[in-house]
This record gives structure tokens, C-alpha cells and sequence, in this order.
């Protein structure tokens, strides 16, 4: 690869092995994005990892590999930058842009992990793509039940008779604050609409009923805060049995950047899960990361996942870049 080249491009698919969730900032339900038109113009729309999760997960990787390999425990401020970009040393005091740009080309030269996944102050040169299957496909809808000490006999003839009476009345109790609170979630969706109708009359009345319906489900929990432990839960997955397809894409790429890049994606193939609900069957995947230039030309092909090392198979121009002097950009 010629030193005129200014990007890499890993071409990336990530095969689900088993279904995929996750929580995504306080959303209940698994994110979607519209892809298309019907032919009469209707939206269609299509589940997707998005790029932050798989983000995070690379970079998290990544920092781990390199603080493993220091000599010596790493210090909080350095975990915060590496795996964060969070800087928590005291802020600096205002100086020229001239003088700040400056200290910035010597930051990146002295620091090539954060040159290239950036930190709050730094901008990246790694951008990440939305990875989405090769057609539109909706989400699959799972459901389990949280099952409480009473599924295990054997456990509950382990607790003492006055023991065994505290667990019923707690089930007891928490069930009715469940019920509570999910008539509490019908009367928060009714207020929501009488103040954008602007009904002030209903307004005042399901405010009422909020605050008595909060207080009967405080006096149900007490001085218990945890949740009911038996009940059941519904999630929203991205459908086991699919590829999804998207790019990792290295802006003014250095040798050492795909190094960091192919020991972050060694990392997941030893813990091949995304995503949450892992103790229940979901999130884990395998991979393939196909790295090239912008002429076509590939540099490493990384196959990923089976809790192993990752293959990892480099062409001779792939050797021939990573023995190269670094490129400044």
C-alpha cells in the first residue's frame, strides 16, 4: 500500500449464533431503523446492531490487550482514558487554538491507541458503521419467567420454618406492588395524553389516582426495593441464524492501528457475546473482518468467535504495511 492511501477499510460480518439483545439508553424495545420504501411508499424498517455497541466493544478489547500488556497494574486515570477516552485529570486553562492544535499532533504521536479511537478532546479516526442484515427483517419477540426459591424444593427445605413464612409474605407483597405498577404504567400513558389534549379536569384527576396508586404500591414493597422475583419478561432480539453486514472504516490508517484492531477482535473471539440476557442463551457470535485498502488490495482477513483465538491471516501486502515506518497524519 502506498503511503498516498487514506483509508483502510474492514469489511465486517458478524453472524448471530444465537439471538441478540441488548438495552439501548433506557429503550425498552430493540432499536430499528427504516430501510426503504413499499412500492406504494410505506416505510420499511429493519432491526440493526448499532455501531456504539459494537464500538464499545472494540475499543473496550482493545484497551484490555494493551493494559495487559503493561508492566505494572494500570492507574484509574489510564483505564478512564483507554477504554473511555474520559480524561480526568484536572482541566486545562484556555490557550490559543494555534498552541492547543499543536499540542494535539504531539498527543496523537505519543499516544497511538487514543490517535485512533480518540477521546473526548481528540476526535477519532475510527468510524464504525450500523451493521444490518442483507434483507429487512423484524425483531424476534422472546419471553421467560424469573423464577423465585419456591421452584427449588430442595432449597426451600433448607430455610426454617419461620424463614419459609418471610419468603411468602415478601412473594405476596411484591406481587401486588407488581400489579401496582402496572396499573401505575396505564395511568402514566392516560396523564400523558390529557396534558397534551390539554384536559386539565382529567389532568387533575389522573394525578390523584397517580399518587394514590404510587403511594398503595410503596406500602406493598415497604422497605424492599428489589423487584418481583417471579414474574415474566419480554425482550426484543435480533433473530439468531443471520449475518449482519457493515465496515469498520481507518481514516489515515498507521501499521499500528490495524494491530490494535485485529487484538480487539482476537478479544471478542475468546468471549464471543454481545449484547445482554447472556445467562439466558443470547448474544453469541461469530465473525469475519476483511481488511483493505481503498484500491481493493487485502492487507489481513481475521475470522472471529468459537471462545478461541481468532485466525488470523495476513497477505504480503498485509506484512509489508505493518513493517512499514508509521504515516503521520
Amino acid at each position: 500500500m502506498n503511503e498516498k492511501t487514506s483509508y483502510i477499510v474492514a469489511e465486517l460480518v458478524v453472524s448471530t449464533l444465537q439471538p441478540l439483545t441488548f438495552t439501548h439508553h433506557g429503550i425498552k424495545d430493540l432499536p430499528m431503523m427504516i430501510r426503504g420504501v413499499d412500492t406504494e411508499g410505506r416505510p420499511q424498517r429493519t432491526v440493526f446492531l448499532p455501531a456504539g455497541q459494537l464500538r464499545g466493544r472494540i475499543r473496550h478489547e482493545a484497551a484490555l490487550a494493551k493494559m495487559r500488556a503493561m508492566p505494572d497494574k494500570v492507574k484509574l486515570e489510564e483505564a478512564y482514558m483507554l477504554a473511555l477516552g474520559q480524561d480526568l485529570r484536572p482541566e486545562e486553562e484556555d490557550e490559543p487554538e494555534s498552541v492547543r492544535l499543536g499540542e494535539q499532533v504531539k498527543f496523537r504521536q505519543a499516544n497511538p491507541f487514543l490517535d485512533l479511537f480518540g477521546t473526548w478532546k481528540v476526535a477519532s479516526r475510527l468510524f464504525v458503521s450500523h451493521l444490518l442484515p442483507e434483507v429487512n427483517v423484524m425483531p424476534d419477540r422472546m419471553a421467560h419467567i424469573r423464577r423465585d426459591l419456591d421452584t427449588n424444593e430442595d432449597i426451600m427445605q433448607e430455610l426454617g420454618e419461620i424463614e419459609e413464612d418471610r419468603f411468602y409474605d415478601r412473594q405476596e407483597k411484591q406481587s401486588l406492588a407488581s400489579k401496582a405498577g402496572a396499573i401505575i404504567k396505564i395511568v402514566e400513558a392516560e396523564l400523558k395524553s390529557a396534558k397534551k389534549a390539554k384536559d386539565q379536569a382529567k389532568v387533575d384527576q389522573l394525578e390523584a389516582k397517580l399518587a394514590e396508586l404510587l403511594e398503595l404500591k410503596k406500602s406493598h414493597k415497604g422497605s424492599d426495593e428489589s423487584e418481583n422475583t417471579k414474574h415474566l419478561v419480554e425482550i426484543q432480539a435480533i433473530p439468531a441464524g443471520i449475518d449482519l453486514h457493515g465496515k469498520l472504516t481507518i481514516k489515515h490508517p498507521l501499521p499500528s492501528d490495524v494491530g490494535l484492531l485485529v487484538d480487539a477482535l482476537n478479544g471478542i473471539s475468546q468471549s464471543p457475546y454481545m449484547g445482554a440476557q447472556r445467562a439466558r442463551g443470547c448474544g453469541e457470535v461469530l465473525g469475519k473482518a476483511t481488511f483493505k485498502t481503498t484500491d481493493g488490495e487485502v492487507l489481513v482477513k481475521v475470522t472471529f468467535g468459537g471462545h478461541t483465538p481468532a485466525s488470523i491471516e495476513w497477505t504480503e501486502a498485509g506484512k509489508a504495511f505493518m513493517d512499514a515506518q508509521p504515516v503521520v497524519a
